[in-house]
């Protein structure tokens, strides 16, 4: 074989390398990134579900809209503590969403509702603080969250999950074999034999 022959070849196949090694790259980084989101989305789910979060929400949410920071001070320092967790909790997730660490369509799914009627409970309060102490930056990613959430997911007539996603279904079913039966309940090859019989703790 040639010398040049030989060259050629080596040439091709040093590209081919450093193209497979581009692909496999940009594979790994979109397979880092999607798991960063399940991440972040699972540690997301995670603070809004807490017991201090949901006993702060809970309270906030049977404010009247607007309240002032005078009325939620007359109310007592368990209202403020409240306002103060919820906002401090969506400050947060504005943040996420407007680095894109946290993806503002799962945002909106999880707890967009939350974040649009939190600020019009707390806009007054937060405003009132604004200017008691000089500093707009309070609340700052909370309204912009509020603020985008509201421009671009709630769309008047919105149909709810239960109806918009009424017909979905899994992309793939995986059998557990242990106790043959795929996730959907339906018999597998190889497993034991399921009774499809109702029990008093499923009742169909």
């Amino acid at each position: 074989m040639e010398l040049n022959t030989l060259a050629n070849l080596a040439e091709i196949f040093g590209a081919v390398v450093v193209v497979g090694g581009l692909a496999f790259a940009v594979v790994q980084i979109t397979q880092f990134r999607r798991q960063r989101r399940d991440v972040v989305a699972m540690e997301l789910a995670r603070s809004v579900r807490s017991a201090e979060f949901a006993h702060a929400l809970r309270i906030v949410l049977s404010l009247p809209t607007g309240v002032g920071a005078a009325e939620l001070r007359e109310r007592g320092a368990a209202y403020e503590d409240a306002a103060m967790v919820v906002s401090l909790t969506l400050e947060s997730v504005g943040i996420m969403v407007h680095r894109r660490t946290a993806a503002p369509e799962m945002v909106w799914e999880l707890i967009g509702g939350v974040s649009v009627t939190a600020w019009d409970k707390l806009k007054g309060w937060a405003e009132d603080l604004r200017r008691e102490h000089g500093c707009e930056k309070f609340d700052e990613w909370m309204e912009w969250l509020a603020d985008h959430m509201t421009r671009h997911f709630d769309e008047p007539g919105a149909e709810p999950a239960f109806r918009r996603y009424r017909d979905w279904s899994p992309r793939t079913v995986v059998p557990d074999l242990r106790f043959g039966v795929s996730r959907r309940g339906e018999a597998v090859l190889g497993g034991p034999e399921v009774s499809r019989e109702p029990t008093a703790a499923c009742p169909r």
